[in-house]
């Protein structure tokens, strides 16, 4: 079971390398979608599936995340599994455009 699966923009992956790399430092186990999904997979099951086995979830805030379909349907099922959501802000964003309000995480 991954200790924490980020959730995160392709216009992002810069920055979520570096918090992969502090992370990993940290001895945690971290699922990113650029090392754990065999080629030939159904990508979205595995996706869903890392953040089924993992116990944290970190939604990579920037306003390419937050136009993202998949992450919002990553957020969603995270969600959904109850994990442990941590939102950490890369670049600005207008906040009344993130979806983590709509999905009652916050009542």
């Amino acid at each position: 079971m991954a200790d924490v699966f980020i959730s995160y923009s392709r216009r992002d992956k810069d920055i979520v390398r570096r918090l992969y790399d502090a992370l990993a430092a940290q001895k945690r186990d971290v699922w990113v979608d650029w090392e754990d999904i065999p080629p030939t997979a159904e990508w979205l099951k595995e996706v869903y599936a890392g953040i089924e086995a993992a116990d944290t979830f970190i939604c990579v805030l920037s306003p390419d995340s937050i136009a993202s379909v998949i992450c919002a349907r990553e957020v969603e099922h995270a969600v959904t599994c109850k994990k442990r959501l941590i939102p950490i802000v890369v670049r600005d964003v207008d906040h009344t455009l993130v979806n983590l309000v709509k999905l009652d995480l916050f009542s």
